[in-house]
């Protein structure tokens, strides 16, 4: 069994740690912290918990900066996205989100960001994991919180989920995703259903579309008789890659490849056609 030792003890029930081999952790469990020091091991049987850290994440230069009990209210909302999502999250999360609540339970005027209306219709799953943590923290902290704090409570979840390194770049792809939706509804004249499991896996698949483009990362070669084949087939949806394809070059100056394209037509054709 890997020794897991203590860095700093945040409360009884939060600490930081750090296994044999330097990687650093934080720790949730009923009593886990209670009267240790500094370099003691940690009873692995209280964890109930773990939020690891990444390079982009020091633990150690930030977990002092949050109060025990905002990061208690974060872990469980977590928790509970990790179930709606079965998605794992790392301490990024952990922290961003601390910070987001850290800073709404402090300001209570409206935000007039016009993403906020849009993250319902296009993350419909994270939105619903927003809206349980504003009666989780309500419950935790005594607080009610603005209702259009579910809609960026999803997006740190969303951003968490693509693994962004700030905030501007996920409500960029957000906008771009609206603008993308808006076309497909329009040429195949179908109202996409916000609310199914295959809306979710499709926002999905258009997220790393556009982070390959961003990226300028590649696809795998697809052989040319299958993407005459596809282009034939599937011709409405072929027309709203065509469009996509352009709004792209010309807003962004991304040079969309016929190999990506067709993978995009054929997300566009299942996502219409359920």
């Amino acid at each position: 069994m890997i020794s897991i030792f203590l860095i700093k003890a945040l409360n009884n029930n939060i600490v930081l740690a750090q296994e044999e081999d330097g990687t650093e952790k934080v720790l949730f469990g009923t009593g886990i912290g209670f009267k240790k020091q500094k370099g003691d091991l940690i009873d692995v049987d209280k964890i109930s918990q773990v939020f690891i850290s990444d390079s982009a994440h020091s633990t150690n230069r930030n977990i002092v900066d949050f109060n025990p009990q905002i990061l208690d209210v974060c872990a469980k909302i977590i928790n509970q996205g990790e179930s709606a999502l079965e998605q794992k999250f790392g301490v990024g999360l952990l922290f961003s989100l601390a910070d987001h609540i850290t800073f709404a339970l402090n300001n209570t005027e409206e935000n007039n960001n016009p993403i906020k209306w849009e993250v319902p219709h296009l993350y419909y799953r994270e939105y619903q994991v927003g809206e349980q943590a504003l009666g989780l923290i309500k419950k935790e902290t005594g607080k009610e919180l603005l209702p259009e704090e579910a809609s960026f409570i999803a997006l740190h979840f969303v951003n968490a989920q693509i693994d962004q390194p700030n905030m501007n770049e996920t409500i960029q792809i957000t906008k771009l995703i609206k603008n993308i939706v808006k076309i497909i509804q329009t040429i195949s004249g179908t109202m996409l259903d916000k609310t199914t499991a295959n809306y979710s896996r499709f926002i999905t698949h258009i997220r790393y579309f556009i982070i390959r483009q961003k990226n300028r990362q590649t696809v795998q070669k697809m052989d040319a008789e299958i993407r005459e084949l596809i282009q034939e087939r599937y011709m409405k949806s072929y027309a709203s890659g065509l469009i996509i394809k352009d709004m792209l070059q010309r807003d962004f100056h991304w040079t969309i490849s016929e190999d990506e394209l067709i993978y995009l037509v054929i997300h566009i054709e299942r996502i219409t056609t359920k």
